[in-house]
């Protein structure tokens, strides 16, 4: 049986490794854990699937999971700023906060444009999506305890 601990870090690749960082770090206060350059090899390219792939990247702490972030510089990356949802692969993740109102208003001011005012989608589950400076959707929630996926259940 897989022994299984726990999910690790969700990855998103950005244009900006520097802007990022002003972004997760200074403005919604993450942790910086770690920083790296990664050059091309052929170990890299066959991780990666790609041709002579190089990159800088950071890992952030994010609470109960850490934020790893990517610039490559090569191969050129396509830009997506505004990649719908219902593609396939990466659609968003979530923080889960304190205070869904305090907390969307402050992403606001750091950049992050917002789809929507937060909702109560179902009850005692409050929750809004946008996007962070790079496209990447991100979600805010404010979860009830008690509910079989809130914190609370977690080990």
């Amino acid at each position: 049986m897989f022994n299984f601990k726990g999910i690790h870090h969700v990855a998103i690749s950005v244009p900006s490794l520097a802007a990022a960082k002003v972004f997760y770090v200074e403005k919604l206060g993450l942790e910086l854990a770690d920083e790296d350059y990664v050059p091309a090899s052929d170990t890299g390219d066959k991780v990666t699937q790609l041709e002579n792939a190089e990159c800088h990247l950071m890992m952030v702490k994010a609470g109960n999971i850490f934020l790893e972030i990517f610039e490559f510089h090569n191969p050129t990356p396509n830009q997506q700023q505004d990649r719908p949802l219902s593609d396939h692969g990466y659609t968003h993740f979530a923080f889960e906060v304190e205070d869904i109102q305090i907390s969307y208003d402050l992403l606001a001011k750091a950049g992050v444009l917002w789809h929507h005012r937060p909702i109560e989608s179902i009850e005692g589950y409050w929750m809004a999506y946008g996007r962070d400076p790079f496209g990447n959707v991100i979600e805010i929630q404010k979860l009830g305890s008690g509910r079989s996926y809130s914190f609370d259940q977690l080990s």
